[in-house]
């Protein structure tokens, strides 16, 4: 893979590679089946998801460029299961129209304007 600028960034075998730029640890064009895979700090691209357990720790969230996804199955733990609890314990015994707002603007793209 060529950068920015011009120069070749590409891992031994042209699939995996850090892209200090992003915090991000770049996957490309790999294929997983029935794995368990954190995701925390990974950018994947051209990747193929089948059957996979996705776990997001609640790090650096990952991004998924023209991936695949075929049954997959998202885990969270840590921070990221912290949140979800907290949510949970908000919709269904505080006032379930704060997540439901929290929902809504997920879906417009959250923390855009």
């Amino acid at each position: 893979m060529t950068d920015v600028d011009g120069q070749d960034n590409s891992g031994e075998n042209g699939t995996v590679e850090e892209n200090g730029s992003s915090e991000r640890e770049e996957v490309r064009a790999q294929r997983f089946s029935g794995e368990r895979l954190v995701i925390d700090e990974k950018h994947f691209e051209n990747c193929t998801f089948d059957t996979c357990t996705l776990i997001y720790k609640g790090g650096v969230p990952p991004n998924f460029v023209r991936c695949e996804f075929a049954a997959p199955r998202f885990v969270f733990e840590g921070a990221a299961q912290s949140t979800i609890q907290l949510m949970s314990a908000i919709y269904n015994g505080v006032d379930e129209r704060i997540i439901e707002k929290t929902f809504d603007e997920i879906r417009k793209g959250f923390g855009q304007e």
